[in-house]
């Protein structure tokens, strides 16, 4: 471009701008300025008229430091604003070509004599500094643009700045206008004559397409119904819509064009993190809509798994049974619809089968979906939500607590007693989980065995010295554990009709290696032990105790189900100093503890008959042992105190250092076990690392003059002199 008299472009502007203003548009005024108007339009790769207004917009916003309207423009030109209307199609002109842009597209005013505009600051900077402008190849609207258009008319309606006829009108004006697109032909031929079902899904469509894809987009609000779907429809019909969508009666969602998703917010009532829900697009909904692009905008957390089905169709449960502003007629209405609605998901069909009544199944879906938000229910308000406080409440609260409820006799759900009947808690058992996450079910699961679970891996290796008849049995036990063994064990023992679980008693004198044995034993078949702690089995509570007893066998088969559906061993269940259990059952006129303890030992009776698994009981105490269950143990290992040989072995073994001579002469003053050796070696490592030095042999001999508490003494009769 050659500007007369080799001007900037700038001073051009200014100099027509000067021209121009209160001209009126006048002929005289054009025919002056046309050269210099001329090397403006070409400048700007546009026609005249657009330049023109390029000039007063340029002008207006550099005087004034503001966006420029359509009023702005006539009152610089002294024209009618009127006619001004008429050079629309000249500024939009110059808003496709990137040369100007409207100033907040959020705050579009639906009179556009409103709308302000600005010249774009690359623009502004290339005009004052008389460089050329870059233009670049218009380019189709895309789906994006399109979408970001009719979002913008979307959030000024929800914004109140215009009415639902004029909103209704600016995105009619905008389906026209981008009316070859291929998802706008498609939502119209869906819903010709329905313009909130057509409004929904652009809302939809600009979620799907922009929104999620936006890193910077962390609006938690999107497509939630109540903030923003039902807000962009007919104001008259919102509430209908809204039952239409939670009843799944919704042309949208019966066309399988989109769902409910139930969510966890970050929003807490009672303790509990709320639901949101939003309406999302399914993948077959994205196909229908979008066509030939569908594969850009289709993620794979669409195609949902069973599981995710069944979660969300548990919190959507949830949020029906909990809502306290419907009647309870209408919520077991609206939960037998959601159960029928989810009737092919495995978990809901398990349940419907193994539950007939279907408020306890109702109950038990709550109890799941409190599960997944990782807490317990609160009895008292579970049923409450349910039954208020009728009758039935009180009956159903009674049954839970004394545990004659169905859903606890089926081992469905698990109770948590307090004092106070309000704190008393109720949870889903690991059966549950188990029905809910199938084979990954042992990752969600919370038994209080998972702590007490050994993996045999982190068992170390330790040589252990036994008598000759002592290592002949533990050599047996140990061919038998290897798993082919065991298994073609255990089938031959089927075939007969014989009880096919190995039981295992290990008994005699303390610290010789019994419960060392058991984890030898696991380390060298790689199995997991089951390590359960007697002490911690007995409760305060009448009745828990024993409860206690069948959790720890509940738990060890699912550990076994596990380990199976993981391709390992069978695991060890460990009874470590059960001497309380399998001592000689009391008269139970002795009072309640001997009652408690009968109740706990006919239970574990009852339980090693049916056992499939592995189970190692210890005991020091043998010779109280009940006779019932001696005869249910398969292998029955003595374990005598050390011989002399094997306590030379022992402390050999253990301290390198010492010569034999010593290791032998200790080995007969001190008629050790070799836990008690062990704690004279530990001695000696401290003794090491504090003094510098192993201790002498004399060191040593003081030592275990102080192990035992007690010495035998030579006590005589009679008087003394």
């Amino acid at each position: 471009m050659t500007l007369h008299e080799n001007s900037s472009i700038l001073s051009t502007i200014i100099a027509v701008s000067e021209k121009l203003e209160a001209s009126k548009l006048d002929k005289s005024v054009m025919d002056e300025v046309r050269p210099e108007i001329q090397d403006i339009a070409s400048y700007l790769d546009c026609d005249e008229l657009a330049a023109i207004f390029f000039v007063v917009i340029f002008v207006l916003q550099n005087q004034r430091q503001t966006s420029v309207n359509l009023h702005a423009i006539a009152g610089f030109l002294d024209y009618s604003f009127l006619h001004i209307l008429e050079f629309r199609k000249e500024i939009d002109v110059l808003e496709k070509k990137n040369l100007i842009y409207m100033d907040d597209l959020r705050n579009i005013s639906h009179h556009p004599e409103n709308n302000g505009y600005k010249i774009t600051g690359t623009v502004m900077n290339n005009v004052i500094d008389g460089e050329p402008i870059v233009f670049f190849e218009e380019n189709e609207e895309t789906t994006e643009s399109v979408l970001s258009e009719l979002h913008d008319v979307q959030q000024g309606f929800c914004e109140r700045k215009m009415s639902f006829t004029e909103f209704k009108r600016q995105i009619c004006n905008l389906e026209r206008k981008y009316a070859e697109k291929e998802f706008l032909k498609n939502i119209n031929k869906l819903f010709p004559d329905d313009f909130d079902s057509r409004s929904i899904l652009y809302s939809l469509c600009f979620d799907t397409v922009i929104s999620e894809n936006d890193p910077d987009n962390d609006d938690d609000r999107r497509n939630r119904l109540d903030y923003a779907i039902l807000r962009i429809i007919n104001p008259q019909k919102k509430y209908v819509r809204r039952a239409s969508l939670f009843e799944d009666s919704d042309i949208l969602i019966k066309n399988k064009l989109s769902e409910l998703i139930y969510e966890t917010s970050d929003e807490y009532f009672r303790g509990k993190p709320r639901l949101k829900i939003t309406l999302k697009l399914t993948a077959d909904g994205i196909r229908q809509i979008f066509g030939s692009e569908a594969e850009l905008y289709i993620k794979e957390d669409m195609l949902l798994n069973e599981t995710d089905k069944t979660l969300n169709a548990l919190h959507e449960f949830g949020y029906v049974y909990e809502d306290e502003d419907i009647s309870k007629y209408k919520k077991r209405s609206n939960l037998r619809k959601i159960e029928q609605k989810h009737q092919n998901l495995p978990f809901f069909k398990r349940i419907t089968k193994a539950v007939h009544d279907e408020d306890n199944r109702f109950f038990l879906y709550d109890c799941t979906k409190d599960f997944l938000l990782g807490g317990k229910s609160s009895i008292a308000s579970t049923l409450n939500d349910l039954y208020g406080h009728s009758e039935q409440y009180f009956t159903e609260m009674r049954s839970l607590l004394d545990e004659t409820h169905p859903l606890v006799k089926k081992n469905f759900i698990e109770i948590e007693k307090n004092e106070v009947i309000e704190n008393s808690r109720v949870t889903v058992s690991d059966k549950t989980v188990e029905l809910l996450y199938g084979k990954n079910a042992d990752i969600y699961m919370k038994t209080g065995s998972a702590k007490n679970v050994i993996d045999s891996r982190k068992i170390n290796e330790k040589h252990l010295f036994y008598s000759e008849p002592v290592q002949k049995q533990i050599d047996m036990l140990s061919e038998s554990l290897v798993q082919k063994n065991l298994e073609a064990m255990q089938s031959r023992l089927e075939e007969k009709g014989l009880p096919k679980g190995i039981a295992v008693i290990l008994y005699g004198a303390p610290g010789t290696g019994k419960t060392e044995t058991a984890y030898q034993l696991a380390r060298q078949t790689k199995r997991k032990i089951l390590h359960v702690d007697i002490a911690d089995s007995k409760s305060m509570w009448f009745g828990e105790s024993e409860k206690k007893i069948k959790k720890i066998f509940t738990d060890y088969r699912m550990l076994c189900k596990s380990c199976r559906r993981h391709r390992e061993n069978t695991p060890i269940l460990l009874f470590n100093e059960a001497d309380a259990l399998i001592s000689k059952r009391r008269d139970v006129s002795s009072g309640s503890v001997a009652q408690t303890e009968n109740a706990m030992q006919n239970i574990l009776l009852e339980e090693m008959e049916k056992l499939e698994g592995i189970m190692i009981a210890t005991t020091n105490l043998c010779e109280n042992m009940d006779k019932a269950f001696e005869r249910r143990f398969l292998f029955k290992v003595k374990y005598e105190k050390p011989s002399l040989e094997a306590r030379t072995k022992i402390w050999k073994s253990k301290m390198k250092a010492l010569s034999e001579e010593d290791a032998e002469k200790l080995a007969g003053k001190y008629d050790f076990s070799g836990g008690e050796i062990d704690n004279i070696v530990r001695k000696c490592e401290m003794n090491e690392i504090i003094k510098g030095k192993m201790p002498s042999y004399e060191e040593l001999v003081e030592l275990c003059e102080t192990e035992r508490l007690e010495k035998v003494e030579e006590r005589h009769m009679g008087f003394c002199a």
